[in-house]
């Protein structure tokens, strides 16, 4: 229970500097889209992991699909407005670095591993074409490394890569998690291990899903 409070929390501060905030700025930075309604409420629009997202701003905050399938979690919604509060307006850079680089990377490594590369690896270890296919219904496209790349465009200005070298009968199966290095600029090491859990079970719950169909 005291996670979830916790959650909660981090949620309320987060709304609260969203609704002080200017918005039309918040979008910029972010690569976001903008609107206000004729009562004076504002509506920030962009996309996260694939998803359409609004976050609603009037009197309180509200996060949600902008599409209306299904609801977003509470760790989803906070990351969310963390991006929006965090962005500097610097988009990708093209350089790519691993999670040790990134500022506090290292005090949060650990749990790191084991909200990304570990589960990851325990799901796509052997089966680099699950990885492929799982990777391209998110939205995934592939890059060099490895023995399957995937690039994925979490939010506006940030972009991951999952690089997986498969396992045999001889050698054990390997990952890397990379990030285009401009995600210093848009948010916390914190944040962005809980960004790299998001993506892989996300990509772990459509394997399920394929695997039960088959």
């Amino acid at each position: 229970m005291a996670r979830i409070d916790d959650y909660r929390e981090s949620f309320r501060l987060a709304s609260e500097r969203i609704a002080k905030s200017d918005l039309v700025r918040l979008a910029l930075n972010s690569g976001a889209e903008v609107s206000f309604s004729e009562g004076g409420s504002g509506s920030i629009k962009l996309s996260f992991l694939g998803m359409p997202v609004e976050v609603v701003v009037d009197g309180e905050v509200d996060v949600r699909r902008s599409d209306g399938e299904g609801d977003l979690s509470l760790p989803e919604k906070i990351l969310v407005v963390h991006y929006l509060l965090g962005s500097t307006g610097k988009p990708a850079t093209g350089e790519y670095i691993n999670f040790r680089q990134v500022p506090d990377g290292r005090f949060y490594f650990d749990a790191f591993q084991r909200r990304a590369r570990d589960p990851f690896l325990a799901t796509f270890g052997r089966s680099a074409d699950l990885f492929r296919r799982c990777a391209g219904m998110l939205g995934g496209n592939l890059v060099d490394g490895g023995d399957v790349g995937m690039e994925f465009c979490v939010f506006p200005h940030v972009r991951v890569r999952l690089i997986l070298w498969e396992g045999d009968d001889e050698f054990p199966p390997e990952a890397g998690v990379l990030f285009d290095a401009g995600i210093r600029e848009n948010l916390p090491a914190e944040d962005i291990a809980v960004l790299s859990g998001m993506l892989v079970y996300k990509l772990m719950g459509i394997a399920r899903g394929l695997q039960n169909v088959a």
